[in-house]
């Protein structure tokens, strides 16, 4: 049986980390479809316009027992752009399309990126399932008009570590908001590579990221499709929300 542990959600209350801390991440995607209906998109994906400033400078993806990840590596030859679409089809022998990510129903955070700054980045959707092997993977990025009218807020992860539990390897460590605003649902993205090689990538979602001074550890559990260590681990944890709440 396929275990859905591919996607790790942080709870920051003291009494939901404590339940994230003992059970499966099968079990808690069960728990959290109870409230599917306020965290996914309707509508579906569709781009109609590509973007002229954000360039896909490659794709990658691998399979394991427990899915299918995918990672489109992103050149952003201008300024910082917000909720940015990015569509991707996974294919297979002779190009046939296996799966893509423009179904209604999905989270956001599986159709979009939060935030591309300038420069290279990275973005991962890691709960794909097929049962055939990919071959390729063709991603477009499409146009977004939302910029932020400031510095974006500062998101640090540190003390990251691999440890072991019943649901397999994992990537440890502190998520730190140096903002004071608010952010939600905020995605982390882990890959590791060797030679350049994508030897794995996962995803973690935080509910809600306190701001500064936050007066506990966050702590957040980021698992894999395929096996990160040995390689070269890359994160990053780009802001969901850029102005609200305080508090």
């Amino acid at each position: 049986m396929i275990m859905q542990r591919a996607l790790a959600v942080v709870a920051v209350t003291t009494a939901a980390a404590s339940l994230a801390a003992c059970e499966s991440t099968q079990e808690t995607s069960k728990r959290l479809s109870k409230n599917a209906k306020k965290l996914l998109n309707a509508e579906g994906l569709k781009v109609t316009k590509q973007n002229g400033q954000i360039k896909v400078s490659s794709t990658e993806s691998l399979s394991d027992a427990n899915g299918t990840a995918v990672v489109v590596n992103l050149k952003n030859s201008g300024a910082t752009q917000l909720n940015v679409p990015i569509a991707i089809a996974v294919l297979g022998r002779k190009k046939k399309k296996l799966i893509d990510n423009s179904l209604a129903g999905l989270d956001a955070s599986l159709i979009s990126a939060a935030a591309v700054e300038k420069g290279t980045s990275f973005w991962v959707n890691n709960q794909l399932q097929t049962s055939s092997k990919p071959q390729s993977v063709n991603a477009k990025i499409g146009a977004s008009t939302e910029r932020p009218k400031g510095p974006l807020p500062k998101i640090l992860l540190s003390k990251l570590s691999f440890k072991t539990d019943v649901s397999g390897i994992y990537y440890s460590g502190i998520i730190t908001n140096k903002s004071k605003i608010v952010q939600k649902r905020l995605v982390v993205s882990c890959v590791s590579r060797v030679g350049g090689r994508l030897k794995a990538a996962g995803r973690a979602i935080v509910e809600r990221l306190m701001p500064a001074p936050t007066p506990k550890p966050t702590p957040i559990r980021v698992y894999f499709i395929g096996n990160p260590t040995g390689g070269a681990m890359s994160c990053q944890a780009p802001p969901t929300t850029i102005t609200g709440e305080a508090s």
